[in-house]
């Protein structure tokens, strides 16, 4: 009877020590991997990261199957420009007298040639002193232009030639005055002093005036405004 019960032990330890080597292979998990990481070849969905702070930042683009990634499209259209630059006008034409720049020139043969209109003075010559600077690039349209010459001598008198347009408008004055000064201009006025000795005053020290006459371009024609010297 001892021995029929030691033999059942013995088979029955057999068996478990069989049931423990088919496991053998097997570790129990240690919770770390080893192994390297799981590929997949689905392609992964799009999608938008987002920052720590929580602002979105760049789109991953989705792959396309076969590895290569889907073009990028857009629902803009490419459509010529809404607007075209808008041409520039064209340039107005330089009057006839301009030159170097400026719609009247003294060297001009409009100026030469109105200054041979004028009486022949008592030094015998007018000799052109000055003139107006507006420049061209301004634009010459509706601008009065002025010119003044003079006699040779001590005591010259002075005449003041206004133009526009290209066109020689006439004098300032009827006869030419001593002691006269052209103050400023604007586009269309012209400022004008004017002095005159009184009949106690010597020549080199008129008393008389200031006076201030303005000039003032209306249409091709001049308009005064203000007191001329006596007669």
């Amino acid at each position: 009877m001892n021995v029929k019960l030691s033999a059942v032990v013995t088979i029955a330890a057999s068996v478990m020590v069989g049931v423990a080597g088919c496991g053998g292979d097997s570790q129990p998990s240690t919770g770390t991997s080893t192994g390297s990481a799981i590929t997949t070849s689905h392609p992964v969905p799009t999608a938008t990261r987002t920052t720590a702070a929580g602002t979105p930042s760049a789109s991953v683009e989705e792959p396309a199957p076969g590895g290569t990634s889907k073009p990028e499209s857009s629902s803009a259209e490419t459509t010529p420009e809404s607007t075209s630059k808008s041409e520039s006008p064209a340039a107005e034409p330089a009057p006839e007298g301009s030159g170097h720049g400026l719609c009247f020139d003294v060297n001009s043969a409009l100026a030469a040639s109105s200054v041979a209109r004028l009486d022949t003075p008592p030094g015998g010559a007018w000799v052109i002193q000055g003139a107006s600077e507006d420049p061209i690039a301004a634009g010459c349209s509706g601008v009065l232009s002025w010119m003044t010459v003079e006699w040779p001598g001590i005591h010259p008198g002075t005449h003041i030639l206004f133009f526009t347009g290209g066109k020689y408008l006439g004098t300032a004055s009827a006869k030419p005055y001593a002691y006269t000064t052209v103050l400023g201009k604007t586009r269309d006025t012209v400022s004008v002093q004017y002095r005159w000795p009184k009949p106690e005053d010597a020549l080199c020290c008129p008393q008389g005036g200031p006076s201030t006459v303005t000039f003032t371009l209306n249409g091709t024609t001049v308009q005064a405004n203000g007191q001329f010297p006596p007669n």
